[in-house]
């Protein structure tokens, strides 16, 4: 299963229209969005932003894990996973940066703009939650109930 690891800020940048207010209300908009629409679809997900303070903190926005790194820039973070994974050829990173795109080059990670990244959603067909496809489901068995008996 592919994980994606996604430049932050780049993506924020990318985004067609900036988030409203302070930094930290930025960004927030952006985990909420990307949890909310899921471009990664139900593979998972780190969103790593460059923290002039803190400790590297982490913490889960929904089902996304997010990295505030600290001591590094969020470029180096993002190339030092992608080096260190078992795993390189079931990585995609997520930015529109040509230095991090050129040293992951060679370790088999995929790489995808933020832009494409975020075409991926606008021609997506809209997902549904269980709730939806469940009553969706009842309502059409009982128009076969209906129908057959």
């Amino acid at each position: 299963m592919p994980h994606y690891l996604i430049d932050g800020y780049n993506l924020l940048f990318a985004l067609p229209e900036m988030p409203s207010g302070a930094w930290m209300e930025k960004r927030q908009s952006l985990l909420a969005w990307i949890s909310h629409v899921r471009p990664h679809g139900n593979n998972t997900a780190t969103v790593v932003f460059d923290s002039r303070q803190g400790l590297g903190n982490r913490e889960q926005h929904g089902d996304v894990e997010v990295v505030y790194t600290a001591g590094e820039t969020a470029d180096d973070w993002i190339i030092k996973q992608v080096r260190k994974t078992s795993s390189p050829r079931s990585t995609i990173v997520i930015t529109d940066d040509q230095g991090i795109r050129h040293m992951i080059k060679g370790t088999g990670a995929r790489w995808q703009s933020a832009h494409d990244f975020i075409a991926t959603i606008q021609s997506a067909p809209p997902k549904t939650n269980k709730g939806d496809r469940t009553r969706d489901l009842d309502r059409i068995t009982e128009e076969m109930k209906r129908n057959w008996l």
